[in-house]
């Protein structure tokens, strides 16, 4: 559950980037308390920047809640989108930068709207990964970011827990799939029957993501989209039932079905897909690893990576550093 939500203000954004998923995101939060006719503790909603004070396109002023260095902990960053271009809009200060790539180190999870992906970007948390951006800031952004993968014909993106909406309208549909994610799929279907009564096509089917799903089943669709944005965790079978609407048992059978392999053994595949880009890229050992990876100890770390990569973790970091740094021998011969 959603216990901190950081709106990052800053001069020359768009306000109604903002305004629309917050109100999709405070309607999700009434109804949920009132189906569960639950007292549980409201989320907190906040807005926050550099100054107390900033100026959104328009010229009006906006007093912050608090300012980000006040702000140690939250559980989602929203990023609103920039008028034109971002570096003028301060999108690179090193501070809020810092903060960002603090913050996600510690598991929020960020959301960008339009140009706003540009942040995440500066901060390096996209490096390599899938990203989308506003239609007009493609070709500046393909320039700045050249080590990231753009992708020009996607709306949706999702790098892990970092997701990223082309446009504000794309934005109400990624909002949708968040709150599937917390609240589960039929308060999801309920604000996306208020706000947007027409049929919309569902994130799962529009993200660009390297491993999207090949089917159909959208409750299964939902439950991958909370593993891979909760890798590092634990299996929790109850909460993935809870997310789908079913029982364990039949959420094993859907999610057997659907992706061919079980929730367990696919939440494994992507501990391991996320170890193996730490052991090409990183000097992190094996116990550290695996920590990160939020595996109980190195040996039941090192006894999943072999059955899913028919390799220890050492001997995969030796493989790919070799092929990585071993130099070609006919060019430094100068035989062709």
């Amino acid at each position: 559950m959603l216990k901190r939500v950081s709106l990052l203000m800053l001069d020359q954004m768009l306000f109604s980037s903002l305004a629309m998923p917050v109100e999709m995101l405070e309607t999700a939060i009434a109804r949920h308390r009132a189906v569960n006719r639950s007292q549980t503790v409201r989320p907190v909603i906040e807005t926050l920047g550099l100054e107390k004070r900033v100026t959104p396109l328009g010229g009006f002023g906006i007093r912050q809640d608090r300012l980000i260095s006040e702000v140690t902990a939250t559980d989602l960053i929203l990023i609103p989108a920039l008028w034109r271009n971002p570096r003028k809009s301060g999108a690179e200060q090193r501070e809020i930068l810092d903060w960002l790539t603090s913050r996600h180190a510690e598991g929020a999870a960020i959301m960008t709207i339009g140009t706003g992906a540009w942040l995440p970007a500066a901060a390096g948390l996209l490096d390599g990964q899938a990203t989308t951006t506003h239609w007009h800031a493609l070709d500046a952004f393909s320039q700045r970011f050249p080590q990231i993968r753009l992708q020009r014909d996607h709306l949706l993106t999702q790098s892990g827990r970092i997701y990223c909406a082309a446009s504000i309208n794309s934005g109400a549909d990624l909002m949708i799939h968040l709150i599937g994610i917390v609240f589960g799929v039929d308060i999801a279907r309920a604000v996306e029957q208020q706000f947007s009564p027409e049929v919309r096509n569902p994130f799962e089917k529009r993200v660009f993501r390297a491993d999207a799903p090949s089917h159909a089943d959208e409750e299964m669709a939902l439950v991958q989209g909370y593993l891979h944005q909760h890798w590092q965790s634990s299996l929790d079978s109850s909460r993935l039932a809870e997310l789908a609407g079913l029982s364990e048992r039949q959420l094993l059978r859907r999610f057997r079905k659907a992706t061919g392999t079980a929730p367990g053994l696919y939440l494994q595949q992507l501990k391991c897909r996320h170890a193996r880009e730490w052991l090409q890229s990183s000097d992190l050992d094996i116990t550290e690893i695996a920590q990160l990876c939020g595996f109980a100890d190195s040996s039941h770390f090192v006894r999943t990576f072999r059955q899913q990569s028919g390799v220890t973790p050492g001997q995969y970091r030796k493989q790919v550093r070799a092929k990585l740094f071993s130099v070609d021998k006919t060019q430094t011969d100068g035989h062709s």
